[in-house]
């Protein structure tokens, strides 16, 4: 498969990665109900919060290794 063919389906990954951090970040927003939430909820959101900024980062260097030279 062309690196053009899959560019559709990394940038899909990459909107499904900032979707997931809204998300992690919703409930530890400030003046949100569950804003006091307990700190080992806390580190947790924390860690994935990170790993989702790697996952995202490897994507663009994917996306950038795979981007046609013209």
């Amino acid at each position: 498969m062309s690196a053009a063919a899959e560019r559709p389906t990394m940038v899909a990954a990459r909107v499904y990665l900032r979707e997931t951090v809204t998300a992690l970040r919703a409930p530890t927003a400030p003046g949100t109900p569950d804003a006091g939430l307990p700190g080992a909820a806390v580190r947790v959101l924390e860690e994935a919060l990170g790993a989702v900024a790697r996952m995202d980062a490897a994507t663009c260097a994917v996306m950038r290794e795979r981007r046609p030279r013209s």
